[in-house]
C-alpha cells in the first residue's frame, strides 16, 4: 500500500476515534447532528475526504447515520441490542472457529448466565413473551425446513427467553452468548440431527416457564446443556 494512502488511514481512524469517545463519554447525544464535514475538517486540520472516511467508520459501528435533505446531516444513534451482540457475537464466534473457546466454555458461561436469566424471566415474563417463544417453538417444529433455518429459529427461542427478562443488560449479554454459540448449534442439527429431543425440550421449558415453576425451568435448562454437550461431544468424535 502506498505510504500516502496509509497515512490517510491512519487520520481517519485517529479522527473516527475521537469522535467515538466524544460520542461515548455524552458530549454528543444520541439523535444530536455531528458538526459538519467542513466544519470538523477544519477542526481537526484534515480534508473533507479524511472525515467522511472517518465518519464511514463510525456508520459501520453503528454510532451514526446520514440523512439527506436540508435538515440532514450525520447524526448519532442507539444502537440496538441485536447489532451490539452482532458484533461481539461475531469476534466470539472467531474465538470459537480458531479453538480459543472451548464447548464446554461455553456451555458452562450459559449455564451461569442464563440461570439468572431464568429467575427473572419466571418474574417478568409477560403474554407477548410466552407468544414470542411459541412462536420461535413452532418455526422449529416444521419439518421442512432447513437445518439453517432450524438453527436461527433455536437462537430466537433463546433470545425471545431471554427478552422476558425485561432487563436489558442481561439481553445485551446472553444475545452475545447465544450468538456464540450458533456454529456449535450447526454442528449439532447437521450432523447428528436430533431436532425432535431439542424441541421436546424447548417444549418443556415453555411449559414450566408458565406455570412459573423455577425449579423445573432451571432443570429443563440444565438438561438441555447437558444434551447439547453431549451431541457435540458425539458429533466430535464421529468426525474424529
Amino acid at each position: 500500500m502506498p505510504q500516502t494512502a496509509v497515512a490517510k488511514a491512519s487520520i481517519s481512524k485517529q479522527i473516527a476515534e475521537q469522535l467515538r469517545s466524544a460520542i461515548v463519554t455524552g458530549q454528543f447525544k444520541i439523535g444530536e447532528r455531528l458538526p459538519t464535514e467542513d466544519e470538523l475538517a477544519q477542526r481537526y486540520g484534515v480534508s473533507r475526504s479524511s472525515v467522511r472516511e472517518a465518519l464511514k467508520r463510525l456508520a459501520a459501528q453503528n454510532l451514526v447515520r446520514a440523512r439527506r435533505g436540508s435538515t440532514g446531516g450525520n447524526f448519532v444513534v442507539q444502537p440496538s441490542y441485536e447489532e451490539l451482540a452482532e458484533s461481539l457475537g461475531a469476534a466470539a464466534t472467531l474465538l470459537v472457529g480458531l479453538g480459543a473457546l472451548g464447548i464446554d466454555e461455553i456451555i458452562g458461561a450459559r449455564r451461569a448466565l442464563q440461570g439468572g436469566c431464568l429467575d427473572q424471566a419466571i418474574t417478568h415474563a409477560t403474554r407477548e413473551h410466552l407468544a414470542n417463544i411459541e412462536a420461535a417453538l413452532l418455526r422449529q417444529q416444521d419439518p421442512g425446513i432447513s437445518d439453517e433455518a432450524f438453527c436461527r429459529a433455536d437462537v430466537a427461542f433463546h433470545r425471545a427467553l431471554v427478552d422476558a427478562t425485561g432487563n436489558g443488560m442481561l439481553r445485551f449479554v446472553m444475545y452475545t452468548v447465544i450468538e456464540a454459540l450458533i456454529p456449535v448449534t450447526n454442528m449439532v442439527v447437521s450432523v447428528v440431527r436430533e431436532r425432535g429431543d431439542i424441541i421436546s425440550l424447548h417444549r418443556q421449558m415453555l411449559e414450566r416457564l408458565r406455570k412459573r415453576d423455577r425449579d423445573g425451568l432451571r432443570a429443563s435448562m440444565d438438561q438441555l446443556l447437558d444434551y447439547l454437550l453431549l451431541k457435540f461431544e458425539q458429533a466430535s468424535a464421529g468426525r474424529a
